[in-house]
């Protein structure tokens, strides 16, 4: 594997997202060239143009009607992304607000790391990080964030979250789940070193006003039985703002990165949901401290 290909690729797809794509496209551009990162724009917008300026864009017509709309992106990231393995190594496929990182302690680059992972003589179909869920605790992270300062070190609070240990480094082809959360092979690696960081709960301020956002728009035109209904039933959005502003009140019990009993959960409980294979361990309860030596690198 990797004879005569390109090495690495990383694959995205966005609908006003700008806040965390600017992040996305800065973390790849220091590893990969911008003709090397790929992003559908969902909806043509032209921030997308501006910020990721000499990338590949992918243009799509936004949907209207926002029939599946989950299960068809991720169909659409699956061909895009299993197309691209004819021709990279290793191909990065997640969504904009998570990226891949490497442990700083490993003196190499993402990239020599994984064309070493290429070379071996069993190659594994597709690499699953750890997943890192940061979250911001105001009370110990008053800082805010800019678009010139590195978000690791005025944010290094976390939790663990299996959902997101995803099958997200291609190297060969594969269907994704909806939301990325498993793939349809059945040979599962974990990589020890890397990790899957993600970023939805970076900032309280940002994310809740993101979360207000989407409420607005999806109660729009509904009725008041129907708005009762939603905000009743535990609705995503309802219910990933109720789970933030409990996390984001959590000090971190310690500073660690290690987590081998999760890790160990993590395969021992796998979810089978056929074709698909999944990561259990779900989501235990506390918050953690990233150590130092992340401080800087996204």
């Amino acid at each position: 594997m990797g004879s005569g290909k390109a090495g690495l690729a990383a694959l995205t797809m966005v609908h006003e997202e700008d806040f965390f794509l600017e992040r996305w496209v800065k973390h790849w551009r220091r590893h990969i060239p911008a003709k090397h990162i790929y992003i559908i724009n969902h909806g043509d917008s032209p921030a997308v143009s501006r910020i990721a300026r000499e990338c590949t864009i992918i243009r799509l017509p936004y949907d209207q009607t926002k029939k599946s709309v989950n299960q068809r992106r991720w169909q659409i990231l699956s061909l895009h992304a299993s197309a691209l393995t004819s021709y990279f190594d290793w191909v990065i496929c997640n969504d904009v607000d998570e990226i891949v990182l490497l442990d700083p302690k490993i003196k190499q680059s993402l990239p020599e790391y994984l064309a070493k992972i290429a070379e071996r003589e069993h190659v594994p179909p597709a690499i699953t990080p750890f997943a890192i869920e940061m979250v911001h605790v105001p009370e110990i992270e008053a800082d805010a964030l800019t678009p010139e300062d590195p978000i690791l070190g005025k944010r290094r609070c976390y939790r663990l979250n299996s959902n997101y240990a995803k099958p997200c480094i291609l190297g060969r082809p594969m269907e994704f789940k909806a939301g990325g959360h498993g793939g349809n092979h059945k040979e599962i690696y974990v990589d020890p070193h890397l990790y899957n960081f993600h970023l939805r709960f970076i900032d309280f301020e940002y994310s809740m006003s993101r979360f207000a956002k989407s409420l607005e728009r999806r109660l729009a035109g509904k009725t008041e039985e129907e708005v009762k209904s939603m905000k009743k039933g535990g609705w995503a959005w309802v219910s990933v703002e109720k789970t933030f502003r409990s996390l984001s009140k959590q000090l971190p019990i310690k500073e660690t990165i290690d987590h081998p009993d999760f890790r160990r959960k993590m395969l021992e409980e796998r979810i089978l949901r056929p074709p698909f294979t999944l990561m259990g361990g779900g989501r235990p309860k506390g918050n953690y401290r990233l150590p130092e030596r992340f401080n800087g690198i996204i």
